[in-house]
């Protein structure tokens, strides 16, 4: 039996790293209004954590905060499945009465921020270009250190993307061709610099379609799950994903896309596992095929459950 949990903000919590964390106000409102969600890959026997019981239908598998010690003292397998892990919410199970052995170990906790940064799409791109032939080679994200080194990769790259360490769903990302001024790219780089200590630089993309690859990774070992595939705005904000099975979703990944689902998956794989080493559980990778056929793989990474799983059950 599984205790399922939303909490969007988990990469917003991972940035600041802190044991005690308040998201903002949009992504609290955007937490309230789907409590609910879990119930599309919840099984029978699930429950359902939810923050505020109010206005929500009589659901018997919901429970609140108030609810776990009881809870978890009467089944000490009952498995505790969030849709992503950070240090408040750690602290804040264990303030609620979950035994400490049934979390994870801060260690492991601080291994999933470290890999959520990203900067790991750094070296993913890296693998990836040392596996393929030349033609197939990308651009590798930069990481920027100070507000120089920030301006100089705009002024630098026309059309370029400019993104904060740790973010969700399209938030902490600027196209800086989407009317952009000199100014207001380097307002926002030095809002995210003193708050993240960094900022990643990406190279223009001429985007045709938006892709993931869903995966598992348990013990060390990486499962394909499926592909997804989602709409965004011009200025890379998560619109909504597209429903279509898994074969025809394929063929039309096939038919814009210069290498095959197939190859690409087992590439994904192989390098996965080796950069992602120590983490465990369900993460997507988002990729964007561009207009001639080209495909970025390794766009984001979010060690996390997705949007695009919830069509595609483990």
């Amino acid at each position: 039996m599984k205790l399922l949990y939303f909490n969007p903000e988990t990469e917003y919590a991972l940035a600041s790293g802190a044991s005690f964390y308040t998201p903002p106000a949009r992504v609290e409102k955007l937490k309230r209004e789907n409590q609910l969600l879990p119930e599309l890959w919840a099984n029978d026997e699930d429950m359902i954590l939810v923050d505020d019981m109010a206005g929500l239908k009589s659901v018997n598998r919901l429970v609140t905060w108030g609810d776990l010690r009881e809870i978890f003292a009467k089944d000490s397998n009952l498995i505790f499945e969030p849709w992503g892990w950070n240090p408040a919410l750690v602290r804040k199970l264990k303030d609620n009465g979950v035994p400490e052995y049934m979390l994870p170990k801060e260690e492991v906790i601080q291994r999933i921020r470290e890999l959520a940064h990203r900067r790991t799409t750094i070296s993913l791109s890296n693998e990836w270009n040392e596996a393929v032939e030349d033609r197939y080679r990308i651009d590798v994200p930069v990481e920027l250190t100070n507000i120089e080194s920030c301006m100089n990769f705009y002024r630098n790259n026309i059309g370029c993307w400019m993104k904060a360490p740790w973010s969700s769903s399209g938030r902490g990302v600027i196209n800086t061709a989407a009317d952009m001024t000199e100014k207001l790219v380097e307002q926002w780089c030095r809002g995210i610099l003193r708050r993240q200590g960094s900022v990643m630089g990406e190279t223009a993309a001429d985007r045709m379609e938006d892709y993931a690859t869903e995966w598992m990774m348990m013990g060390g070992v990486v499962e394909f799950l499926g592909l997804s595939s989602f709409s965004t705005s011009n200025r890379g904000k998560y619109i909504s994903n597209h429903i279509m099975n898994q074969r025809d979703m394929a063929d039309k990944f096939n038919s814009e896309s210069e290498l095959p689902l197939s190859l690409i998956a087992d590439l994904q794989k192989t390098i996965l596992q080796r950069v992602l080493e120590g983490y465990e559980g369900l993460f997507g990778v988002d990729m964007i095929v561009e207009c001639n056929g080209k495909l970025r793989p390794f766009v984001e990474v979010n060690l996390r459950r997705t949007m695009g799983m919830l069509h595609i059950k483990p």
